[in-house]
């Protein structure tokens, strides 16, 4: 069979790309070079951008032009790498990682690749995930799949023991991330049964680790660290990766450094470089525990124990294996290459698929997720993570809850945060995102009901969606762009912009207007802070300030407060509706104080729904003895949020209680 998909391994410090051949046998390609796995390292030259073994060397010479361990940033916005003026995302510099594997890979097998599985730790979350399928994109790759690297590993090693029944634990320890997975392996199903892992614990930690020592006792010696120097720091960087090399074969070893023409011999041996590891190691032992028991598995029921990742080479990492397992890892096959070789077979099925072609081997894989998935839910005065999905989940897999209900009347939308994570604390956990369904019909409140459905897919990324059961029409979803972020809402820091809507008709003359003004001021002062924002809408004499943290701005608004006739109220919330445009994650609150009744009690009607159809909520203050008390109360959004002044003098103390009450909305 011949296929333009492949596997690839995109790694933190190494990638390998690989195919099944005519013989339906995995097998590495070899790079330019002739190398089989390459440096995941880029330099940028000029106009030029090189990957692997000539860029790994230049961070010596040219450390601002190179950028290493890209996978560790992989789903982070807010990290870039600069080169002459330009900024380039975690997934550019990666598409140019996998752009060279796929350009090397071309020249060997003489046809164009256009698909691939890329393999990502099983402890990747959503957004390294989507990350990495848009860095396969922009690679000029049709991404079929991503695989869990640990499964990829069981796949490879079960095609070599095909037919065989074992309970076996992947390993996979690389250069800048680590996963522990088990997995059972029965004729020819692979069944992941938990996984888990950190993708910031890899051999570059090692590394650091030896190079933070070398510098103390360079400073020790010279009085100077090298560290704060960039060229310094990777040519420190480059003799300790190849002294952690050295002494996974020997005792110990010397490193030579020079800087500043000062030099250091500095003798390493086997049992400092594990001393200084001790806590790396600790935390590789506590998750492998913790996979343990996920699981409900005693290490002795563990048939074999599978080294994926160049740093498993490590002999401190055999005898931790040892201790546990009582048992030797397996040996059988390269631990550089088995997570290549594993999406290589994946690649030939996920092609055989698609074309109807029969697949090359006969071997199915069963994976789980490997985080819990959550909605943010507020309860007991605190933002918690309630579970929809729990972690080690077979995938595709997906949950759904029918008891959502729309809580106010003409609602057409509805809020959703996700995240993923175990911690009860969703600040502690991976934010997926600020979820808005649209489209609902405005019905009254407590009519809709909507289902929602949480889905993780094959490639372990979360879909959400929600269903209108009145109607069984799937509703339209986007991620909210209101810049509110889930520690705003934990922190009461949720944006707010409040409308003052002021009665102006002449019957405020006088004291009325007086004591207005002042109620208003005392509002302001109270309610003002930096995520709160105030419009001033008098009715008539339409928008006096729009919204505004300007306390001076605010105050003359308020100043030019005049009763000049009638009594419009439909026309100033209209106008209040309009200057508090709907934004997702900014709460909406309308103020109406008014001592009268409104022209067009409909249409005031009519308004106050619409905006509260939005989300927005409507507050009214009544004052004095001839208000319509139960025409305001049907404006408001809920009972609570009618107050009534017999006397305007009442009016300050009002005002600084509603100040008070919405200081602590959230």
């Amino acid at each position: 069979m011949k296929t333009r998909a492949v596997g690839i391994d995109l790694g933190t410090t190494f990638s390998a790309i690989a195919h099944v051949n005519k013989h339906g046998v995995p097998e590495i390609l070899p790079n330019a070079e002739g190398d089989r796995i390459t440096p995941s390292v880029i330099l940028f030259d000029g106009d030029d951008v090189i990957v692997g073994n000539y860029a790994k060397q230049a961070a010596v010479a040219f450390p601002h032009q190179v950028v290493e361990f890209v996978k560790r940033h992989m789903g982070e916005d807010d990290f870039s790498f600069e080169y002459r003026g330009e900024q380039y995302s975690p997934e550019k510099l990666s598409s140019y990682i996998l752009a060279r594997l796929k350009h090397d890979a071309e020249h060997r097998l003489g046809h164009r690749i256009d698909q691939a599985v890329i393999t990502v730790p099983a402890y990747f979350g959503d957004k390294q995930r989507r990350a990495t399928i848009r860095a396969g994109e922009l690679a000029g790759l049709k991404v079929l799949k991503l695989v869990n690297e640990p499964t990829a590993a069981a796949f490879a090693y079960g095609l070599a023991h095909q037919g065989q029944k074992m309970r076996c634990l992947v390993f996979d320890l690389g250069g800048g991330t680590f996963d522990v997975t088990i997995v059972d392996i029965v004729g020819n199903d692979i069944t992941v049964l938990a996984s888990t892992g950190d993708h910031q614990l890899g051999g570059k930690d090692w590394d650091d680790a030896l190079m933070r020592y070398v510098a103390e006792q360079f400073q020790k010696k010279h009085g100077v660290d090298p560290l704060d120097d960039l060229v310094a720091y990777h040519d420190l960087r480059a003799k300790c990766v190849s002294a952690k090399l050295s002494l996974s074969r020997r005792p110990k070893v010397n490193i030579f450094y020079d800087f500043q023409g000062r030099i250091l011999r500095q003798e390493v041996g086997r049992e400092t470089f594990e001393d200084l590891s001790i806590g790396l190691m600790g935390r590789c032992e506590a998750l492998t525990l913790d996979v343990l028991e996920d699981a409900k598995v005693r290490p002795q029921e563990i048939d074999t124990v599978l080294l994926a990742g160049g740093s498993t080479r490590m002999p401190m990492v055999r005898e931790l294996i040892r201790r546990i397992f009582d048992r030797e890892p397996a040996t059988d096959i390269n631990p550089d290459e088995c997570v290549a070789l594993g999406a290589a077979l994946t690649a030939a099925l996920e092609s055989a698929r698609l074309t109807g072609e029969a697949p090359p081997v006969d071997i199915r894989t069963h994976d789980v997720t490997s985080h819990s998935l959550g909605m943010v839910v507020y309860r007991d005065g605190k933002l918690h993570n309630s579970p929809i999905i729990s972690r080690n989940s077979r995938i595709p897999c997906e949950r759904t809850r029918d008891d959502y209900v729309t809580t106010h009347d003409g609602q057409s939308t509805m809020d959703l945060w996700l995240v993923q994570g175990e911690n009860p604390d969703p600040l502690n956990c991976n934010v997926l995102g600020h979820f808005e369904f649209y489209g609902i019909p405005p019905r009254p409140a407590g009519r809709t009901q909507l289902a929602v459905t949480y889905r993780y897919n094959a490639n372990g990324i979360v879909e959400v969606e929600a269903m209108d059961l009145n109607t069984g029409q799937t509703l339209a979803h986007r991620l909210a762009q209101g810049g509110v972020t889930l520690e705003d809402l934990a922190r009461n820091r949720v944006p707010m912009h409040i409308a003052l809507v002021m009665d102006c008709s002449g019957s405020m003359y006088g004291t009325n207007i007086r004591d207005a003004r002042a109620a208003a001021m005392a509002f302001i002062d109270r309610t003002l802070d930096p995520s709160r924002h105030i419009a001033v809408v008098a009715f008539p004499g339409g928008v006096l300030a729009p919204p505004s943290q300007d306390r001076g701005a605010l105050g003359k608004a308020i100043q030019g407060l005049t009763p000049i006739g009638s009594t419009p109220m439909a026309k100033g919330l209209s106008q209040a509706r309009e200057v508090l445009k709907s934004t997702a994650g900014v709460q909406r609150v309308v103020v109406i104080l008014t001592d009268g009744h409104p022209d067009d009690p409909d249409a005031t009607m009519a308004e106050s729904q619409r905006i509260r159809r939005t989300g927005g909520r409507v507050v009214t203050i009544g004052v004095g003895r001839q208000v319509q008390q139960d025409f305001l109360m049907g404006l408001c959004s809920r009972p609570s949020d009618y107050h009534h002044c017999n006397q305007s003098v009442e009016l300050e103390g009002t005002f600084i209680n509603l100040a008070t009450e919405l200081a602590h909305e959230r």
